[in-house]
């Protein structure tokens, strides 16, 4: 770059880059300032409208500096990192939107339920080593000891540290296969992205599959950064043991993680083995992985054989098996059927659905794809030669991983195989921005002219900007995507706490959508998941729920119970008039309420 170019342009990004972290301070100071009061349907239509243009500033912001040049002679390497490190503050405050604003939690179903685990972990109720997967309840336990904030709060940063995780190492992987730094910021946006979650069966809520895949980025790195590890002589290695260690603490985040990482590493370990027997290219002379895996497995057969994992898993694969052999299998197809019915009465449709949730990652995949195709067909380039070796083993991994998602396509559970999905996603993050810079490159090394350089490097700015848009507007729950937010109100989870509390003996409650199962677990601390309470049909409103039982029981409604299916789901099952049917109808007594939980009794078939 001409010293005139720079003298020129520095001020410039100085102050577009000052903006962008002001815009982004004060994005938090307005987030902090406007908690939220009550149950949220949507964090995006309840967030102050300054937050969102906050964050859109930023993150322009950093697009702008990191991509485009601000003169026809300069180039923005100079400033790239901390337009970086200002995207990367920008999704602070994005993924930490239920922390900054004060929510008490963020998550139901599985969540709630692993929130009771750590509440028995914290209480001493049972070791971390009875559960399967103890990870992110150890580490929420430690937060909460340290730290001394509530555990519910502590989950939330748990979740939160494994997205900066993903963020942080998915460039850190890309920069140690491309030693430059445009691929870097491709990564770094790309990762921004978060491709892994979708919001079915990968969330940003506590679920221990969806940290763990989230984990699995740090895996990823270790590997690119091991294949490059110079022995000397040595048999164990710096790099070698801290990825031993991150390969341990990814069984204690999920096994079934780990199952699928196997399948990923030992088709890069079938890559890597028939390289080095025909002395091909850069991986012949890369550390092989042998080892490395061979010790990933003994760890997880060694956790996994405690468990019954073995049992369970060849029995629930043979079972899908014979179901589909006699026709009735096809469990994802069927519900694919359902959801697509559901959808459709209340103005939704699949393909709507679909490009809502799945757009950025088709785009992504797409251009995985043709990375592998022009490695095939181009290999010989010095552009492609420079990531050959480990864009094959990505290929092989996700080749690998492609037969484990078809097997949960006929699995019962149908949502399984969003989870092969997920950690599929993190290889293809990886993959397209290879791919994109591989593109971003060629095109500004065949340009003549400062102009379509700068013609490049916008367009490339603006479709990350459309595509951080379409993503990140759908990995928070939302009637956007006909699903409503898990937030968990202070009223909410102690108007559970007092019906717990206060119930005539161990009577059983009624609810909707397993709600007081999984708030008794979240309660209590349960360390087998509770199944006792049952949810109310949607039939037994309109006909009467006095009498209905042969034991008088507890009916708990919150006010998320009313917004999920009033407003979300349109009346699917439950309708506004069930809701006011409930405190009109004779012998149903309200007994405790607070504005955002009410429990009503239910007396029985023989009772008052």
């Amino acid at each position: 770059m001409p010293p005139q170019s720079a003298i020129d342009d520095d001020p410039i990004r100085k102050l577009v880059l000052a903006i962008g972290f002001l815009a982004v301070s004060a994005t938090a100071l307005v987030a902090r300032a406007d908690p939220a009061t009550g149950y949220e349907l949507s964090i995006y239509t309840t967030t102050s409208p300054a937050v969102w243009a906050g964050l859109l500033v930023a993150l322009s912001v950093s697009l702008a500096v990191a991509f485009v040049p601000f003169t026809a002679t300069s180039r923005p390497h100079r400033s790239r990192s901390i337009a970086l490190v200002l995207g990367g503050l920008a999704m602070v405050v994005f993924v930490g939107l239920p922390i900054v604003r004060g929510y008490r939690f963020y998550g139901h179903y599985d969540s709630l339920t692993h929130l009771g685990w750590a509440r028995g972990i914290s209480e001493g109720s049972f070791a971390p080593f009875d559960l399967f997967y103890p990870g992110i309840h150890t580490v929420t336990t430690l937060i909460n000891s340290t730290v001394g904030i509530a555990l519910s709060r502590s989950m939330l940063f748990v979740v939160f540290f494994a997205v900066l995780l993903f963020c942080l190492f998915v460039p850190l992987c890309v920069g140690t296969i491309v030693s430059d730094g445009r691929a870097v910021a491709v990564a770094a946006f790309s990762a921004f992205l978060l491709l892994p979650i979708t919001t079915i069966s990968m969330n940003l809520s506590a679920h221990a599959m969806s940290q763990a895949v989230l984990f699995s980025s740090l895996l990823l790195y270790l590997f690119a950064t091991y294949l490059r590890t110079e022995r000397r002589g040595r048999s164990v290695t710096a790099v070698g043991v801290a990825f031993a260690l991150a390969s341990v603490a990814a069984v204690l985040y999920h096994p079934q993680l780990v199952a699928h990482l196997i399948a990923a590493f030992l088709g890069i370990g079938a890559v890597q083995y028939l390289a080095r027997r025909a002395e091909y290219g850069r991986m012949a002379d890369q550390t092989p992985v042998y080892g490395q895996v061979a010790f990933l497995v003994a760890a997880f057969l060694l956790w996994s054989s405690n468990y019954g994992f073995f049992a369970g898993t060849l029995e629930y694969f043979l079972g899908a098996v014979l179901e589909f052999v006699t026709g009735e299998g096809g469990a994802a197809a069927d519900a694919v059927g359902t959801q697509g019915s559901s959808l459709t009465e209340i103005g939704g449709s699949l393909t709507e659905i679909f490009l809502k949730l799945f757009f950025p990652q088709l785009v992504f995949s797409l251009l995985a794809g043709g990375l592998a195709l022009g490695v095939i067909a181009f290999g010989g380039t010095r552009l492609v030669e420079a990531v050959r070796a480990e864009t094959a083993y990505f290929i092989a991994a996700l080749v690998a991983l492609g037969p484990v998602f078809v097997a949960y396509i006929f699995a019962p559970g149908s949502e399984m195989y969003f989870r092969v999905f997920g950690l599929m996603m993190v290889f293809v993050t990886i993959l397209g921005a290879i791919a994109i810079y591989g593109v971003a490159a060629r095109l500004t090394a065949s340009s003549s002219s400062g102009g379509s350089r700068r013609v490049a490097s916008m367009a490339l700015a603006t479709a990350f900007a459309l595509l951080m848009v379409l993503s990140l507007v759908a990995v928070f729950p939302s009637p956007y995507i006909y699903n409503t937010s898990p937030h968990v109100t202070d009223a909410t989870m102690t108007g559970y706490e007092t019906a717990f509390e206060n119930r005539d003996g161990e009577r059983d409650f009624l609810g909707l959508r397993d709600g007081p199962n999984r708030y008794d677990d979240a309660v209590r601390g349960n360390e087998n998941r509770s199944w006792k309470h049952g949810d109310v049909p949607p039939a037994a409103f309109s006909d009467g729920l006095a009498g209905r039982y042969d034991e008088a029981r507890y009916l708990a409604l919150t006010r998320a119970d009313y917004e999920r299916e009033v407003v979300a789901y349109r009346g699917l099952r439950y309708t506004e008039r069930d809701f006011e049917a409930v405190g009109t109808e004779p012998g149903v007594n309200r007994v405790q309420s607070n504005g955002e939980f009410e429990l009503y009794y239910v007396p029985a078939a023989t009772g008052e």
